[in-house]
């Protein structure tokens, strides 16, 4: 089977009886023998056996996890094209779900590996992760996404005694260490000869610190921000730092402006932002971010910030030059995409992590705001996954 394109996930397609099959782990232009491992009515998934003709495209993997674990979908493509198939992989969607042609012409990508700043292991009697596909349970020495901290971590915890613990999360900022230990029953102080700074547990959705503060502070540039255990925070701190410059790029603050910050979770991109405006709005819904964003405010000093924790239609917002918007991957839902035309500011800003529900909000706001610019951060290197991020300006 000689495989014709790549998919947006990244696999490869061909042909197999007429019916469109997925192949992961292929490239264009290769000739392969694949097994289907899943047959479906309209299409079939399958996995290489052999490679009877290889891409020059095709990278070293040196993994020994890699179509194992599932957590690196590109590993086998050389870096330059994931690049270039992340921005045909936009440009195709926005065209396909919302009838958008537009030229990407930028993508920032400041790492590639040991990017991950956060970790999620699953325990039974032994550390690692899920085998994609199923909840079959992969041991892990090393995993090349993530902070080289926590790989150092991993060789000691693995050491340890895991009796009664199911899942084990690493965080890390420039300076600190997080663990934080889902269990099932009682812990000891086992874990007491690892250097971190903060240990806590989770029993039944139930936090308890037993060492530390119970959180890690990390650092963008002159702004701290607090990270819980349960805290939303880009995994990839360095590329974070970038969208966030993106953003403010975008938004060419002159130092009058009154800024919404939309879905702004811990306040992040709020406070970043919020020297260069006259004043920032931040709204959520999730009450426990807004505590934490009003945290960092006060860590920060910032005195031109407020935060509301509402769900955006319910208050009054009107009065704004601009709107920064970075939803979950849902998108934004059809109110707030009509209120957004409603309160009318200048200038919208749409921080993305799903180019589909992307593609339909920008055609849903198209009869009132015209793309000029759009940008990728590749937030998620070696995996399908790509931040974007997008200049709305009113039309004329």
């Amino acid at each position: 089977m000689v495989i014709e394109k790549l998919d947006n996930k990244g696999r490869g397609i061909c042909f197999i009886n007429n019916k469109i099959t997925f192949v992961e782990n292929a490239l264009p232009g290769e000739d392969v023998d694949v097994e289907i491992f899943n047959e479906k009515k309209k299409y079939n998934e399958a996995k290489v056996i052999k490679y009877n003709k290889k891409s020059s495209d095709r990278a070293c993997v040196d993994c020994k996890y890699y179509g194992i674990c599932g957590g690196c979908d590109l590993l086998h493509m050389d870096y330059s094209k994931e690049l270039e198939f992340k921005i045909k992989k936009v440009e195709d969607i926005l065209k396909k779900f919302g009838g958008i042609e537009y030229k990407i012409n930028e993508i920032i990508s400041p790492n590639i590996y040991n990017y991950r700043n956060k970790a999620t292991f699953q325990v039974n009697k032994k550390l690692g992760y899920f085998k994609k596909r199923t909840n079959d349970l992969i041991e892990i020495d090393n995993c090349l996404l993530v902070d080289e901290r926590i790989n150092d971590l991993i060789k000691k915890i693995k050491e340890l005694d895991l009796i009664n613990i199911e899942q084990i999360v690493i965080r890390t900022s420039q300076n600190e260490i997080m663990l934080i230990i889902k269990s099932t029953g009682k812990i000891d102080d086992r874990f007491s000869s690892l250097d971190v700074d903060s240990i806590v547990i989770n029993k039944n959705g139930n936090y308890k610190t037993i060492k530390g503060p119970g959180y890690i502070v990390e650092s963008l540039d002159e702004y701290k921000f607090i990270v819980q255990p349960d805290s939303f925070f880009q995994v990839n701190s360095i590329a974070a730092k970038l969208l966030y410059d993106k953003v403010l790029e975008y938004a060419s603050l002159k130092g009058n402006e009154k800024v919404l910050d939309l879905y702004c979770g811990t306040g992040t991109i709020g406070s970043y932002i919020s020297k260069y405006a006259d004043s920032v709005l931040g709204v959520e819904i999730n009450n426990y971010a807004i505590e934490d964003a009003i945290k960092n405010k006060k860590l920060n000093h910032i005195r031109n910030i407020d935060f509301i924790c509402s769900d955006a239609s319910n208050i009054d917002l009107t009065g704004f030059d601009i709107v920064i918007v970075d939803p979950p991957r849902s998108g934004l839902d059809n109110k707030t995409k009509e209120y957004l035309k409603t309160i009318n500011p200048k200038k919208i800003i749409y921080v993305s992590c799903d180019p589909v529900t992307l593609a339909r909000d920008l055609k849903d706001l198209s009869d009132k705001y015209d793309i000029k610019d759009i940008c990728l951060v590749n937030m998620f290197p070696r995996t399908e996954h790509v931040e974007t991020v997008v200049k709305l300006e009113k039309g004329e």
